[in-house]
């Protein structure tokens, strides 16, 4: 991955951030602990503490745009691609394609008033976090922050569910979602920290199916359903803004950002990079090859499973 410019003629460089958003966060750790020695075994992950921030208001040369080489960040990003069907398993990542998760969701809320409804799901599958663009248009770069906006055309989550004890299989289906990243370091006693990560989801558009939420009309569930689509981009815009309070959510994105900011910054301290190392390693990342993926298994099928339109 190819960046032209520095502080104080200081090499090239760029430092990349990922749920994917995380996943790719701990990918791209996992590629530099490999970069820098597959036969190590990996070091086990503990909390880092980020040195003071040494930024100083007014003018900074670090701030200065740096030029990037769009073909090295295509190449980047198309071996991470590649990667994610494989996952790394000799880091504990497994393939995210499709994505499983044993987690178990529980929550209760009232429909309009209308109905009080009590939701149970599991088994997680998440389709489509390998299928990505990124828009070099509105991507930046600096020795101390960098935003990428991603794209994923489709991004579809099955999960086993109840309600109020009725049990079914329901999903939600992204359209058009970009995720705006944006990733703050710095540099102190020439090692590398992340020292923040922030990021916006805006969805085009949205299809869910909640099975059995009205097990006596398929109609009414129809209806629902359709008008909880069309409502989840507007949901997500205010989420957003602050306008909309998601207490699980926020919890859950705040635990999210600090395991992928710890993960990031034990492998950039346990293998003492700076800016510049960092992108070599990137770089080493991009030129590998097919055959040197680890694939877990065979069955990291492209495919989506077909979408039941009814109810």
């Amino acid at each position: 991955m190819s960046i032209k410019g520095g502080q104080h003629g200081r090499g090239k460089g760029v430092a990349s951030r990922a749920m994917l958003l995380l996943q790719v966060l701990v990918l791209v750790a996992a590629s530099i602990n490999h970069t820098h020695g597959a036969d190590q075994e990996s070091a086990p992950t503990a909390v880092v503490t980020v040195p003071p921030s040494t930024t100083t208001t007014g003018a900074n040369p670090t701030d200065e745009p740096l030029a990037f080489d769009v073909p090295s960040v295509d190449k980047f990003f198309a071996v991470v691609q590649r990667q994610l069907r494989c996952g790394y398993p000799m880091f504990g990542i497994p393939s995210l394609v499709p994505l499983r998760l044993s987690y178990t969701f529980k929550t209760s809320f009232d429909l309009l008033q209308l109905k009080k409804i009590n939701i149970i799901a599991s088994n997680f599958t998440i389709h489509g976090l390998n299928e990505f663009s990124w828009e070099p248009a509105r991507s930046r770069f600096t020795r101390t922050m960098a935003t990428v906006p991603i794209t994923f055309p489709n991004i579809t989550a099955f999960a086993n569910t109840s309600l109020n004890g009725a049990n079914g299989t329901s999903f939600v289906q992204l359209r058009n979602v970009t995720v705006r990243l944006n990733a703050t370091y710095e540099e102190a006693d020439d090692l590398l920290y992340v020292t923040d990560l922030t990021g916006s989801i805006i969805v085009g558009d949205a299809k869910v199916k909640i099975a059995s939420l009205f097990p006596k009309s398929a109609k009414l569930s129809k209806i629902w359903n359709k008008a909880i689509g069309k409502s989840l981009p507007i949901l997500v815009e205010l989420f957003n803004g602050g306008k909309l309070k998601i207490e699980y959510l926020s919890r859950l994105l705040s635990g999210a950002k600090f395991y992928a900011m710890n993960t990031v910054n034990n492998a950039l301290s346990t293998y003492s990079l700076n800016f510049d190392r960092l992108v070599e390693a990137l770089s080493k990342f991009a030129d590998v090859t097919p055959d040197s993926l680890q694939c877990i298994s065979a069955d990291v099928s492209r495919e989506y499973p077909i979408l039941d339109e009814t109810s």
